[in-house]
């Protein structure tokens, strides 16, 4: 980040813009009075923002919580001084008389965006490959978690204008050039340092983790977006490809396309969406989408929710699948309980047999069909699982 690359700054002062997603929804009063607390808190701690916005994830989705706060975050283009806070907790911890809930944290990229965030089921997922990275960091704090059923009310605000009137503070201290130099080098402490609830680094193993090709968010449209980079799926299927997929127990067959409209009206397709996120500097890699043009992707799965794992293979391939178990004897026929399977259990049976692997690699598949093991793995798959 160069000194110019303050969009937030100017004439040696730092306004904030606030971004809060919280799981209430808009004309709630809980999002009402969120968004005063927020506007009192930043009067309180003299923070001149150049904006607040409370905005709404669904209730109790971690999944969706921590995919729109990565894709807000990790693009951000305002950088140093760009703060979110996300916060959805459904509070699974043991029950406890203190009205305890799920820690706080806080992260910091190297494009200078900040994030304070509830660390409740996946909400940081997302962010996992961008710590790994160095690209991000996250810090425990001190920030109350416990002492109110509505901390997001009556402890966030404060945390989260707290830290926008540190960084403001520290733009005016450091300047613009020390300030990306730590940003560059990964030196969020230096940055951090004198935060009143700062606290020790949060390990990138301790992050959790999210299967690939896990259905994180479906949009206004219908449109199904994966964590699944799209250029890893044209890595193994080219555009045009037909496949066939599964969502929980819904199949459909569809075709593997380049980027939005890239197939006909009509079509479900797997293409590169407008959603997804730089890490390396070297551009936005888009994650797949599951797209229809003229109608609504969602609307063929039924039952489907964030959270559930896409699985996909060549349609050629799955021909092969159910020929091949289709000509197995009586014996092992009986033994992997082949009658009456659909082709969804198909799948899924490949999966847990590892022939299937992030949900779209089948080149353990495809390795298994040439050499006629097909019938032996999947039998040693059900053997392991009944010994376990």
């Amino acid at each position: 980040m160069s000194s110019k690359a303050f969009p937030l700054a100017a004439s040696g002062k730092l306004r904030p813009v606030i971004k809060i997603l919280t799981d209430y929804t808009r004309d709630d009063l809980a999002h009402d009075e969120v968004h005063q607390a927020l506007v009192t808190a930043c009067v309180n701690h003299g923070v001149d923002a150049a904006n607040l916005d409370v905005g709404a994830i669904p209730g109790l989705d971690t999944v969706v919580a921590g995919f729109k706060s990565a894709q807000l975050l990790l693009n951000s283009q305002l950088g140093f001084g760009h703060v979110f806070h996300t916060n959805c907790a459904p509070r699974k911890n043991i029950v406890s008389v203190k009205s305890s809930g799920e820690k706080i944290v806080l992260g910091m990229t190297k494009n200078g965006g900040a994030l304070l965030a509830v660390n409740s089921g996946y909400s940081l997922a997302p962010f996992a490959d961008a710590v790994k990275s160095g690209f991000m960091a996250f810090y425990q704090t001190s920030v109350p978690d416990s002492g109110s059923q509505f901390r997001s009310r009556d402890f966030f605000p404060e945390a989260v204008a707290d830290l926008a009137a540190h960084l403001a503070m520290q733009y005016k201290k450091l300047g613009a050039q020390k300030i990306s130099a730590a940003l560059g080098k990964g030196k969020y402490e230096d940055i951090l340092k004198g935060l009143s609830f700062i606290g020790k680094p949060v390990a990138a193993n301790a992050l959790p983790v999210l299967p690939s090709s896990t259905v994180c968010y479906v949009d206004n449209f219908g449109n199904i977006k994966l964590n699944y980079p799209h250029n890893r799926l044209i890595a193994q299927y080219l555009p045009g490809t037909p496949m066939v997929i599964a969502i929980a127990n819904t199949v459909s067959d569809v075709i593997v396309g380049g980027a939005g409209f890239s197939q006909g009206e009509g079509v479900i397709a797997l293409t590169g969406g407008s959603s997804g996120w730089d890490l390396d500097g070297k551009g936005r890699k888009a994650l797949t989408e599951i797209f229809l043009r003229g109608g609504r992707a969602e609307s063929h799965f039924a039952g489907l929710k964030t959270g559930d794992q896409v699985l996909g293979m060549r349609k050629k391939d799955l021909e092969r699948v159910i020929e091949t178990l289709r000509d197995a004897d009586r014996v092992m026929s009986d033994h992997l309980d082949l009658y009456n399977i659909s082709e969804a259990r198909i799948l899924r049976v490949l999966s847990w047999a590892k022939l299937i692997r992030d949900g779209f690699d089948t080149s353990e598949l495809q390795k298994s069909l040439e050499r006629g093991d097909l019938l032996k793995r999947l039998a040693a798959s059900r053997e392991a699982g009944q010994a376990a």
